[in-house]
């Protein structure tokens, strides 16, 4: 698996809490978002929205952090991030919107 995303990004860091509560390695790749690296026309190719972060694993591109964090817990399911009751999955959901 490989990350591209940014040190200062939230949505980034959201994805690296992630893997690190699954204690996943992945290759990191950083693109300065000042400096517009994601604007580049190799990222855009992999992420057309030229947003981060993106993860890449296989074949599979997944954009948007939330979908990129529901995609680790399917896949690895231990130890899952989300609680098992539904409030309590709720309000995990919720911190994580914030």
């Amino acid at each position: 698996m490989k990350l591209y995303g940014y040190f200062r990004s939230s949505a980034a860091y959201r994805v690296r809490i992630a893997l690190n509560l699954k204690r996943l390695q992945v290759e990191e790749a950083h693109y300065r978002l000042r400096l517009k690296e994601h604007q580049s026309q190799d990222y855009t190719r992999l992420n057309p929205q030229q947003l981060v972060p993106t993860l890449v694993d296989g074949d599979l591109v997944l954009g948007q952090s939330v979908a990129i964090v529901e995609y680790l817990d399917e896949t690895h399911p231990e130890p899952p991030l989300l609680p098992s009751d539904p409030a309590g999955r709720a309000r995990v959901r919720q911190l994580a919107m914030v």
